[in-house]
């Protein structure tokens, strides 16, 4: 049995599948095994499994329900889990690790820390404009990463379990975020570059559709009944409306 299980779920990722594979270091790939959980209708998964990944293929498109299946065909003690478009650095896996020596969850978060032969300079603007909208949600309930829904993670099994998640789509990392809070997690954090996404940019649900945000929101009003706080949602939610002109 391999001690870790790195899952990457995957949605018309050929252009950045083999970088991502390839970037994970030799000594972590000893002791893992790759699961890439796809979705695509391009190469992604005949080039993943050529690379040695264990490829599983899923008739339903969703984040939440690639990375709950994965996990379920899965037998590493540490989950570990990666994006497919190259813009997590595998490298940073080791730190991850250390960190969660320590802690029941470790996310590898962008934030204001320079990494100059590495960063992206459209990517660094990106998360500027985006930080402060996922910060000012998210340090409602004290959770206080610097990238709150960083896709770059890595957790024990048995805490996984104790999460008991059900989100089908990209409201995962939230619903993961909200029960570490309410289970009183110890949460960590690993600074990674802004690395530029292969195949280019504007992927992302939250930059092609903002009324996303909402959805995350409500996710939080579905998991606190404090009175107070559903008022400072909804002060954040009419603020997020105004600015982003959303009726």
């Amino acid at each position: 049995m391999k001690r870790l299980s790195i899952i990457i779920p995957t949605l018309n990722e050929e252009e950045g599948i083999a970088k991502v594979f390839c970037s994970i270091p030799e000594e972590i790939r000893e002791q893992s095994e790759i699961i890439v959980v796809d979705v695509s209708t391009d190469y992604t998964p005949i080039i993943a499994e050529r690379l040695g990944a264990k490829v599983i293929k899923m008739e339903k498109r969703g984040k939440g329900r690639q990375m709950r299946e994965a996990v379920e065909l899965s037998e590493g003690e540490i989950l570990i889990f990666l994006d497919g478009d190259g813009t997590d650095p595998p490298g940073f896996i080791p730190e991850l690790l250390e960190k969660l020596e320590g802690a029941n969850l470790v996310l590898g978060c962008r934030s204001n820390k320079k990494f100059e032969e590495e960063d992206d300079k459209m990517m660094r603007q990106i998360f500027k404009v985006y930080r402060p909208f996922v910060g000012s949600l998210f340090s409602l309930i004290d959770f206080n990463a610097s990238d709150p829904l960083a896709g770059f993670r890595a957790i024990r099994r048995k805490d996984w379990d104790k999460l008991n998640l059900t989100s089908d789509a990209f409201e995962i990392e939230t619903e993961i975020n909200i029960k570490a809070i309410k289970q009183g997690f110890i949460i960590e954090e690993v600074p990674i570059p802004h690395l530029k996404r292969c195949g280019g940019v504007g992927k992302s649900k939250f930059t092609r559709s903002p009324e996303q945000w909402l959805k995350i929101s409500r996710m939080f009003l579905q998991y606190f009944s404090d009175e107070a706080l559903k008022l400072k949602i909804e002060n954040w939610e009419a603020k997020l409306k105004s600015k982003l002109k959303i009726k």
